[in-house]
């Protein structure tokens, strides 16, 4: 009993001290808070993944798209569906790829090792097709992996089918990097 009222006693003083001391600085946490978030929102996301900064830097990765980067960075298959119109600043070649693909995940670290090797001369994209199937369905993808070989000038080429990394560099200098 006793121990009980002497809990009960630090507890209601150590409530009333906290409830007093949050009474006089909350003016203070509340600007505190306020500036905290503001802060926050402005400075806190550096991360730009914006279709323009993919655009213009060189990327020595594998960047996945949606179906809008793709038509800021590959091509606008719905305004103009008739033409192909390259917008990229680099050659590229587009991956429609899936997570449940074995090949595609098999071919996953070639094209890391290529995006290292190429960086500045050509970009990858990966497109997954179950996310993206207006793009699928444009390009008439009926099997995967699939990749789409974008080159600055002149239509693209297509390619069905596991490709061997010594076939990925013998169609990224021989075709892609080759001026028309």
């Amino acid at each position: 009993m006793k121990i009980n009222f002497l809990f009960s006693f630090f507890f209601r003083t150590f409530v009333r001290k906290f409830c007093s001391f949050m009474y006089i600085f909350r003016p203070m946490s509340t600007i505190a808070l306020l500036v905290t978030l503001c802060l926050t929102a402005c400075f806190g996301n550096s991360n730009n993944n914006s279709p323009d900064a993919i655009a213009m830097t060189a990327v020595d990765k594998v960047t996945t798209i949606s179906e809008t980067e793709f038509k800021k960075l590959v091509m606008d298959f719905e305004t103009n569906p008739e033409e192909w119109k390259y917008k990229g600043k680099l050659p590229s070649i587009i991956s429609f790829t899936a997570d449940w693909c074995a090949p595609c995940r098999r071919m996953a670290p070639t094209f890391d090792e290529l995006a290292r090797e190429y960086a500045g001369k050509i970009n990858i994209y990966k497109v997954d097709v179950d996310r993206s199937r207006n793009i699928a369905n444009y390009f008439g993808v009926s099997g995967i992996p699939m990749m789409l070989f974008a080159r600055m000038n002149g239509l693209p080429a297509m390619q069905q089918g596991m490709m061997s990394k010594a076939q990925l560099v013998h169609a990224i200098e021989n075709f892609l990097l080759q001026e028309e």
